[in-house]
């Protein structure tokens, strides 16, 4: 049953806002700490090299076209000063309909996104005392649920308290990354350095598709800083810095750890090296540069990393929730705002209820926690994109109703090259959803709607509202503050 507010709302909207004082950097650590650095570079990178050496020019690549939607994605934050970020900006240029369509879609990609965290979390405990112990009698899921409840706890509390753990865990897991890139890089390998990675030409291979689209899926986490808009300092300009910041050290980041890894291997047979088994080539290379005691040290840090990557999950979920009901979607009592800690405490809980809830219906199935995360992450992966290209168009769409005073570099030409950049990215993941998650072919189309049917299902809502003439339709996208 949809819900239906008082008639006349009395409640002045600065009490639902949420309240901080983060910095750049602040912001900065805590949407770096949702892409998990350490598990991209462990895992993704290698199953990258696998379709191509030139993984580090390709992360160039994908780098620019980040920075392309940056601009028009920072211009909506400027002439838009609420909260929301995907919820807000594509109701703005889309209309309210595909606005409470997309809050829908963020809501479904994210609660995947850290499902499959969490599940990865388990499986990152279990190895860890496997790699000490040499056996491991709990299960994976009994550590998940440890993982989902710290998370819980900590998103109750001020966003800085969550940014402080964030910005510990991540500069730990950054730092060790960077001494394995310097000593390989260093050493020079077994064939020494190549410029063969960073030549653009070696992108035009049958596997460009894949390469590039692996690459975009990695870049996550730096539309989330306007988000945070109320709990930030002077967000106009701490939230471009952050999203800008976010994106270049991204590219920097996996551009280099990507060419360390080729490197470590020798050019030449990286790519084979990743395609014969790509979870063992980063372990591979951290015992003949570093010895076994390394990947016992990666063991820990991917746990953290997980926890992080988790936590940080949790907060943007709560802080959707918190959005969705101020304006009515939501039942209103999730907007209430802790006066101690200014922090969505309402939504938080019920963000943690919502996935302990999931997640004990997950381990009840008895599904593999391999296939559970293929699936979760696969499900992510392509709801990001879709946001992605829909916050493009409707920036576009925005500007040209409301272009005074806007640069049409920012507003059109390069969000227009990112709409058509993401657009190839998502119609390559369209047409490979089995490399995405692992199932039957039913299965596959299943999971390939899920994003879509989330989409469709809020504009239905917001169809429905619009005819009753409700007073929430009016306030969809934030417009209320």
């Amino acid at each position: 049953m949809l819900p239906e507010p008082p008639a006349a709302d009395t409640t002045a909207p600065t009490a639902f806002a949420l309240r901080g004082n983060m910095g750049t950097f602040g912001l900065l650590f805590t949407v770096l700490a949702f892409t998990a650095p350490l598990g991209v570079v462990f895992g993704f990178i290698s199953v990258n090299i696998s379709f191509g050496v030139a993984v580090p020019i390709a992360f160039v690549g994908v780098l620019v076209l980040m920075t392309l939607f940056a601009l028009g994605f920072t211009s909506m934050t400027r002439r838009i000063p609420r909260p929301g970020a995907f919820y807000t900006y594509i109701g703005e240029g889309l209309g309210r309909p595909m606005g409470l369509g997309a809050s829908f879609l963020a809501l479904t990609t994210y609660g995947f996104n850290i499902i499959a965290a969490l599940v990865f979390s388990g499986i990152a405990v279990k190895n860890l005392i496997i790699s000490f112990a040499g056996a491991s009698s709990v299960p994976w899921w009994v550590w998940a649920l440890i993982m989902l409840g710290t998370v819980w706890i900590l998103s109750y509390f001020n966003v800085e308290l969550s940014a402080k753990v964030l910005s510990t865990v991540l500069v730990i897991e950054v730092s060790a990354v960077v001494i394995f890139d310097i000593v390989v890089l260093a050493n020079g390998g077994p064939e020494g350095h190549s410029l063969t990675p960073w030549n653009p030409s070696n992108l035009f291979t049958p596997s460009i598709g894949i390469l590039l689209l692996f690459s975009v899926g990695v870049f996550n986490g730096f539309e989330a800083t306007a988000i945070y808009r109320d709990e930030v300092r002077n967000p106009d300009k701490t939230i471009p810095r952050a999203t800008y910041l976010t994106i270049i050290f991204l590219g920097v980041f996996y551009a280099i750890s990507s060419y360390a890894l080729i490197v470590s291997a020798g050019t030449s047979k990286a790519v084979a090296s990743a395609t014969a088994n790509p979870a063992e080539m980063m372990p591979h290379a951290l015992l003949t540069y570093f010895g076994a005691f390394a990947n016992q040290v990666i063991a820990v840090l991917l746990v953290t990393s997980m926890l992080a990557s988790s936590l940080s999950l949790q907060n943007i979920l709560s802080r959707y929730t918190h959005s969705l009901s101020v304006d009515g979607i939501l039942p209103r009592r999730l907007s209430a705002v802790h006066p101690k800690h200014g922090s969505p405490h309402a939504a938080a809980f019920t963000v943690g209820g919502c996935l302990l809830v999931i997640q004990v219906a997950l381990i009840v199935s008895g599904a593999s926690e391999f296939d559970i995360y293929g699936a979760a992450s696969g499900v992510a992966f392509y709801g990001m994109l879709l946001l992605l290209l829909l916050t493009s168009m409707a920036v576009i769409v925005y500007f040209r109703r409301n272009s005074a005073g806007a640069s049409l570099w920012k507003t059109l030409i390069a969000p227009a090259l990112a709409a058509l950049g993401i657009g190839f990215a998502l119609w390559t993941a369209s047409r490979n959803m089995d490399l995405l998650v692992v199932a039957p072919p039913v299965g596959v189309a299943a999971l390939l709607a899920v994003g879509y049917v989330a989409l469709l299902g809020g504009v239905v809502v917001a169809l429905v509202l619009k005819r009753r003439g409700s007073p929430t339709y009016e306030r969809i996208g934030r417009r209320a503050q």
